[in-house]
């Protein structure tokens, strides 16, 4: 019996072996024990990528998750949290958003829609920093209520306005 060409065959075993053992060619260990009507969910996560943990929380909470952030770090965690304090757990430093719901299924409990994580704004970014047109729309009337607000204050004083300013005497 011929042995020679066996030994190749389990040195290239025993180096797949080690690589895979050595964590470099896995993307990692990801380990959830919950379900959406849960109160609390365990995961334990290992070498992970960010963007593979939260995908694997969206099946198993049924949420939807678009990750589209630049960066995609490593996680390694071991907790046991509620879902929404879970995922803001695991990305406290990323952009994210969250839609969240009634859940039908689970009296009492609110469950999780639909998950962004978006890119990072940027100093320089204009478009990002920007207030958006609802936001200065609410802050202008806020304003705007304040002031006459001012204006019925003053004139129950006899003091006139004008123009938003009240005129020293």
């Amino acid at each position: 019996m011929n042995r020679r060409p066996v030994a190749p065959l389990c040195a290239a075993l025993c180096a797949v072996a080690a690589v895979f053992a050595n964590g470099s060619g896995v993307a990692g260990e990801i380990r959830i024990d919950g379900s959406a009507c849960a109160a609390a969910v365990h995961l334990v996560a290992r070498d992970a990528p960010l963007s593979d943990v939260l995908k694997r929380l969206g099946n198993v909470l049924d949420f939807q998750v678009i990750f589209s952030s630049e960066s995609d770090p490593r996680v390694n965690i071991d907790v046991v949290r509620a879902p929404i304090e879970l995922v803001v757990r695991l990305a406290p430093l990323e952009n994210m958003s969250m839609t969240q719901a009634r859940n039908p299924r689970c009296p009492d409990r609110e469950r999780i829609v639909r998950l962004w994580v978006l890119p990072s704004a940027r100093g320089g970014d204009r478009a990002a920093t920007a207030p958006d047109a609802v936001q200065v729309r609410a802050q202008e009337e806020q304003a705007r209520q304040a002031q006459a607000g001012v204006n019925v204050i003053l004139s129950a004083h006899g003091i006139p306005s004008s123009g938003g300013q009240a005129e020293p005497q």
